[in-house]
């Protein structure tokens, strides 16, 4: 059994039935078990949710949230984020504690390939497995959350959950604690709480389970990743994808996003009940007109498209389109 945990408010339904839609396609042999943690699914929800993955004989469940827990957490004006990020912290305490082990994914991701051999990664001596992130060497972060850069840093978007070792040592209650207590500190939210508690313990995973945007720039001279062989990975990752990640405030269910890997979305999207839901715009404001300017002076050629500064993946979005023919829609 693999159990995965997304958390999401009512403004994500479309999104987690998308990626449920792509982890069901990509994983028809395994038996899977959805937790899906809200304060705010309708019941209209839960039932579009549930007939999104009982199709292809997938379990879902449903687990409330109490958000006064999380009432002391920032979310700053102007975050493309929600108090919903945070959830993920309180999942050992709200997941069943038959449950030793949960994959816990973003909502803004796609699974291309088989979870299995990564779900069954022997953490029982590590707190979590995580993706290296873009900044894994980067001293001012690691010096800023209070922690030596030798333990690295990791993006959050993607982690395997050693749920008895968080519940052992009481981690869901130290991430809070850290939050609450240092809050300017916490720049990236959970994602700099979870490294400034967990460095140390964290097992890294290959990066072809959390792609990020920037893994996929044709200069990535803007990553700090000092280590030769995570460098490489990192940038070999999408040329065999297995969990994709939107990173960043342009999402692929917005109007002009760039991320090249954009067509397997709307690919799985079309697979669920939101294909006619069109894109949004995603900025508003001096931002929207700041972003159309750029679009403006891309065609132009008066500086380089949004575009032509990411590798193609074209070939790589064919095989996997190839690789689910004729699984049910």
């Amino acid at each position: 059994m693999i159990n995965i945990a997304i958390c999401i408010d009512n403004r994500f339904v479309m999104q987690a039935g998308v990626f449920m839609t792509s982890v069901c396609v990509s994983n028809t042999c395994n038996d899977i078990t959805f937790y899906v943690v809200s304060d705010s699914l309708s019941d209209d929800d839960k039932v579009k949710l549930t007939d999104a993955v009982i199709k292809y004989n997938k379990n879902i469940e449903f687990e409330s949230l109490n958000l006064n827990k999380l009432k002391d957490f920032p979310v700053r004006k102007g975050d493309h984020i929600s108090l919903a990020t945070y959830y993920r912290l309180l999942l050992p305490v709200i997941l069943p504690e038959s449950v030793d082990k949960v994959l816990y994914a973003d909502c803004d991701m796609l699974v291309v390939d088989n979870l299995k051999d990564f779900y069954d990664t022997d953490i029982s001596n590590y707190s979590v497995a995580m993706t290296a992130d873009m900044f894994y060497d980067d001293d001012k972060i690691t010096t800023r959350l209070l922690y030596d850069v030798k333990d690295h840093y990791f993006n959050a978007g993607m982690l395997l959950i050693n749920l008895k070792w968080w519940r052992k040592n009481d981690i869901a209650k130290k991430v809070i604690a850290f939050v609450i207590e240092h809050k300017e500190l916490c720049l990236a939210h959970d994602q700099d709480a979870l490294n400034a508690v967990l460095h140390g313990t964290i097992l890294r995973a290959p990066s072809r389970y959390n792609i990020q945007l920037d893994f996929l720039r044709k200069n990535p001279s803007n990553m700090i990743i000092k280590d030769d062989d995570v460098l490489k990975e990192s940038l070999n990752s999408p040329h065999s994808p297995c969990i994709i990640h939107f990173t960043g405030p342009s999402k692929p269910w917005h109007t002009h996003s760039f991320n090249p890997y954009d067509p397997l979305w709307d690919y799985f999207q079309e697979r669920t009940q939101w294909k006619t839901l069109q894109k949004s715009e995603e900025y508003v404001g001096y931002m929207k007109f700041k972003k159309y300017i750029k679009l403006i002076l891309g065609k132009l050629h008066i500086m380089p498209a949004l575009i032509t500064r990411y590798i193609s993946v074209d070939r790589e979005i064919l095989e996997i389109k190839n690789k689910f023919k004729g699984i049910q829609r």
